[in-house]
């Protein structure tokens, strides 16, 4: 563009040269002089002032869209900002909730730990109760020296178990107790000469009421050998439904029927 209009100022001085060096023609060749001038200063001045205008323009333009991209970068930043401060919070609930968990199952821990330990007491003291009571019922009874040392073993491992309970130690009281019911079981028949039946259930025509005597275990059948199905504790008042042997079946409201050991029981008056 700057060659172009040198070569245009070039020729339009050239053009007035010649003009001076021939006198003669000034008059003829002023109309072609204007003319010549605005054939071609007039285009060219047109096409500069449209050149600096799209000039103008395109730097107006780069300008408004440079302006619109850093407000649109500030308000990224201001969502960014907005976003982060919400992740903060919300990263300060999980640990809340977090710990709050973590405490609730602690106590849900304890809670059954606690349980358990009730419950393995109960179960100890319902054992040693049941196991003594037969020890002494079959204290008159003949036995084999085989049978006598059995006994004798029975009675220090309950012992080991009481002293244990003593000390807290509920776990090995109840191991010691569940021991001493196993080896009493080969020496104590349900039924035999001692029974108090011949071997059939005998169902009480009006059931009974009785009371627990100490916590015992209630059986699912009549015999050590049975598995414990519930616990009852002491002066609960029961209902009796048959006999067998040695062994009462019982009814409690709460928890069912079972079986129970004659001499935890007594009759009231």
């Amino acid at each position: 563009l700057q060659t172009f209009f040198l070569n245009a100022i070039q020729a339009t001085m050239g053009h007035n040269n010649m003009i001076k060096n021939n006198p003669g023609t000034e008059m003829i060749n002023f109309n072609c002089e204007s003319l010549n001038c605005k054939r071609v200063i007039l285009p060219l001045f047109s096409l500069l002032i449209f050149t600096i205008s799209g000039c103008t323009g395109k730097q107006a333009t780069e300008t408004n869209l440079l302006s619109q991209l850093e407000k649109q970068n500030r308000d990224l930043n201001t969502k960014v900002e907005s976003l982060q401060q919400k992740l903060h919070e919300k990263q300060d609930e999980i640990k809340k909730l977090v710990l709050s968990q973590q405490q609730s199952t602690r106590e849900v821990v304890r809670s059954k730990a606690k349980l358990r330990s009730h419950s393995s007491k109960a179960n100890t003291v319902a054992n040693i109760a049941e196991v003594k009571t037969i020890l002494k019922a079959i204290s008159g009874k003949t036995m084999s020296a085989s049978q006598q040392q059995t006994v004798s073993e029975i009675e220090q491992t309950i012992t080991m178990s009481v002293a244990a309970l003593n000390e807290g130690d509920v776990e090995k009281a109840f191991n010691l107790s569940s021991k001493a019911q196993q080896l009493l079981q080969p020496i104590h028949a349900p039924q035999g000469k001692n029974a108090l039946s011949n071997g059939s259930k005998v169902v009480f025509v009006t059931p009974l009421t009785m009371e627990v005597l100490t916590t015992c275990n209630v059986r699912t059948g009549p015999g050590m050998k049975n598995s414990v199905q519930f616990i009852l504790r002491q002066g609960t008042q029961i209902k009796t439904l048959a006999y067998l042997g040695n062994w009462v079946q019982v009814e409690s409201d709460k928890k069912g029927k079972g079986w129970v050991y004659y001499k935890l029981l007594e009759k009231l008056p």
